[in-house]
């Protein structure tokens, strides 16, 4: 395949595909997203006017990269339909569903014009680009409903043994059901892990973007069960979506803002063991900031449940009694349940 070559993933543009899906122009990412390196995007729209979001395997950037990558692209985009499929059978509702998939061969003749596709249900935005625009209802209400729905996305994915890995505010998308009630649901599962079948990523330490990634994952701590490291992994980043809804920082950078240097990954020589103390303290200053930077009348909700999800231990992060499975997040989903229904009917104003 010369260097030079056409795009094929980028010519999708005017093409009807598999059950009437038509295709419009391609969409350009976001000066600061990451992810989705092998993937070109489209909106798509069916012939009864239904609007998707179109996600093309693009085999010509691989191929930059390495023969290898080809292989290693279709791998991860195989493994991401399949999970999108166990999501699909068991109805989760709180998880960006699949809604078709393909495959599309721009020139017979041309074995390297074959694209595969994944069509998504249409998001109106993700959770960072709400929180940013001034214009959009962010309120004390809608933050914690979002964190609640989020929360259910990851129990359904746990419920099955899938673990997301790379939570973040732009991978919680928003869906406007009327001018009032919105949906936030959990995407992109391309760098999940999955209990007891191999996943692309298991053999490196963290899959995700680092900006979000747990403590431990920082001073390369392994935690050989995959239920403790994985869960325990997944509960922080939700954490970090509860500090980012509250004061557009995540967890992981107050942490390290506020640990002296010496105890930062790149400058300690030591052990996850022997760092932990230290973490803690610096942990027990950031709880303190996370606490003066809300409304009075929220502290006394939201703090317990960020000092639980963002503990720099990772067997910390849920309630004493609680076992590392799949149902650790029962407690803080039906929290956040409370602190939701609390804010919509008037109890934080």
């Amino acid at each position: 395949m010369p260097v030079n070559s056409r795009i094929p993933a980028k010519e999708l543009e005017g093409l009807t595909l598999d059950g009437g899906w038509t295709v419009g122009p391609l969409l350009l990412k976001r000066p600061k997203a990451t992810g989705g390196n092998f993937c070109q995007c489209y909106k798509v729209r069916s012939k009864t006017g239904r609007e998707a979001f179109l996600k093309a395997l693009d085999f010509h950037h691989a191929f930059q990269l390495g023969t290898e990558m080809i292989e290693k692209s279709t791998i991860l985009f195989n493994f991401e339909r399949e999970l999108l499929d166990e999501c699909s059978k068991h109805g989760m509702d709180r998880v960006v569903r699949a809604i078709g998939n393909g495959t599309v061969q721009l020139d017979p003749s041309d074995p390297f014009t074959r694209v595969p596709y994944l069509i998504f249900e249409l998001a109106d935005i993700d959770c960072r680009s709400h929180l940013d625009d001034p214009s959009l209802r962010s309120s004390i209400a809608w933050k914690l409903r979002s964190l609640h729905h989020v929360a259910t996305g990851l129990k359904q994915l746990h419920g099955v043994g899938i673990a997301h890995q790379d939570l973040k505010p732009s991978n919680v998308l928003v869906f406007h059901i009327n001018n009032i009630l919105t949906v936030s649901k959990v995407a992109d599962l391309g760098r999940a892990s999955r209990a007891g079948h191999p996943s692309p990523y298991d053999d490196q330490l963290w899959a995700g973007d680092l900006n979000y990634a747990p403590p431990e994952v920082h001073y390369s701590y392994l935690e050989p069960e995959w239920w403790k490291r994985r869960i325990a992994a997944d509960l922080y980043t939700l954490g970090g979506l509860l500090s980012f809804m509250f004061t557009q920082t995540t967890s992981i950078a107050t942490l390290f803002n506020s640990l002296p240097l010496q105890f930062w990954p790149a400058n300690w020589g030591g052990s996850f063991e022997e760092v932990l103390p230290y973490l803690v303290n610096s942990f027990n200053r950031t709880a303190d900031d996370f606490a003066n930077s809300l409304p009075l009348k929220l502290r006394d909700d939201l703090v317990p449940v960020f000092e639980l999800l963002c503990h720099p231990d990772p067997n910390k992060r849920i309630s004493a009694g609680v076992a590392m499975n799949k149902n650790a997040l029962e407690r803080h989903l039906s929290r956040f349940d409370l602190l939701a229904f609390r804010a919509e009917t008037g109890g934080y104003d």
